[in-house]
């Protein structure tokens, strides 16, 4: 009886002990963004993405930008005529970033003609990277509901409808009332469609000031902890001390999240003057020929005059490379699941093969 006994309290514990390892080791749903003009995804980029389950790609349609008191649309996608993650039955999110002189001194009715405007020219390029638009009903304002030529997402598990719209803004305490008022406007143009928003780290720490906006789900950007010429040795793509220090509050946030991380890498090249430009894809693998001389860890000086990546620089150039590695990726996985406690999704940015390559499937799960 005794040993029966035993036998009963070693399985409850052994039980207990399994729970509580499952309980401490997270999971991860995995999604991309994509931010390039040209949509370049090949079987190769398909395999990657299949192993890791993707669902969702957060497709960047086009920007917003305020030029001389001027609002026009730039940087559009151009259509896509292949996709083979479509087999794979992953989804297409709009992207839209608006800049954020867009909303400064705005009048409300202007920012609802903003939002009207936004809304069709969503629906034409979703005709042409694989969407179906919004129709008005009739004469009705703010009135917008399916083309009834398109399929029922519901019905058809593969329909490229779009469920939901994403804002990519660096709202300010003095542009928050009127990015927040077109937020809503959105949700009031396209009802069924979730409107969601990407999160600063800074929005996320001083929450009190620079608000919450009205959307079904934010999206942590959980990268650019500082900026390319504060002269901090740190790297300013993603440092694990300050997104930590960013994110103490974390749960307190009162909206949903999804965890955007980076995955890329840049050089930051530096003139004689100080000025300094970004040329994005950079590693250190790049600066290793005879045109280049190291002269500090990840730092770099040009010998002669070339290009680089498409920009043109002169001798005494400096080059500092910033990457994203396996292992910093891995960091900020791991503070997340400690952080959270929770499953959550990760969203990296963005989805390229020459990104991709850097990266085993088990370093992003």
């Amino acid at each position: 009886m005794c040993r029966h006994i035993s036998a009963i309290l070693l399985a409850a514990f052994a039980l207990m002990g399994c729970l509580s390892c499952q309980k401490g080791d997270p999971q991860h749903k995995i999604n991309f963004y994509h931010w390039k003009s040209s949509y370049q995804v090949d079987e190769e980029v398909r395999t990657y993405t299949k192993e890791l389950g993707c669902e969702k790609v957060y497709l960047h349609y086009f920007d917003v930008v305020e030029r001389e008191g001027i609002v026009y649309p730039v940087n559009f996608i151009k259509p896509i005529t292949q996709n083979p993650l479509h087999q794979d039955s992953v989804r297409f999110i709009p992207v839209i970033f608006i800049a954020n002189e867009v909303f400064d001194g705005a009048k409300e009715n202007w920012i609802q003609d903003l939002a009207e405007s936004i809304t069709s020219l969503i629906n034409d390029i979703s005709y042409h990277v694989g969407g179906p638009c919004y129709c008005r009903e009739g004469d009705k304002e703010n009135s917008w509901s399916p083309c009834a030529e398109q399929p029922d997402p519901e019905d058809d598990p593969q329909s490229p409808f779009y469920r939901e719209i994403q804002f990519d803004c660096d709202w300010t305490q003095t542009t928050k009332e009127n990015y927040f008022s077109f937020l809503t406007s959105m949700k009031n143009y396209l009802p069924g469609v979730k409107i969601s928003s990407t999160i600063r780290l800074h929005q996320i720490k001083d929450r009190e000031t620079m608000g919450v906006p009205p959307v079904d789900k934010g999206y942590l950007m959980c990268y650019a902890t500082s900026g390319v010429d504060d002269g901090a040795d740190s790297n300013s793509i993603l440092d694990i001390d300050l997104l930590k220090s960013y994110t103490k509050s974390l749960k307190k946030y009162p909206l949903p999240l999804d965890y955007a991380l980076p995955i890329y890498s840049w050089g930051i090249v530096s003139n004689h003057e100080g000025n300094v430009k970004l040329v994005n894809g950079l590693t250190n693998n790049d600066l290793g020929d005879i045109r280049f001389k190291k002269i500090g860890e990840n730092k770099y000086e040009a010998l002669e005059d070339c290009f680089l990546n498409g920009l043109y620089i002169n001798e005494g150039f400096t080059i500092e490379i910033e990457e994203i590695t396996p292992t910093l990726v891995r960091s900020a996985i791991q503070y997340l699941d400690e952080k959270l406690g929770k499953d959550y999704t990760i969203v990296y940015f963005h989805l390229s093969k020459g990104f991709l390559k850097r990266y085993s499937v088990d370093d992003l799960k």
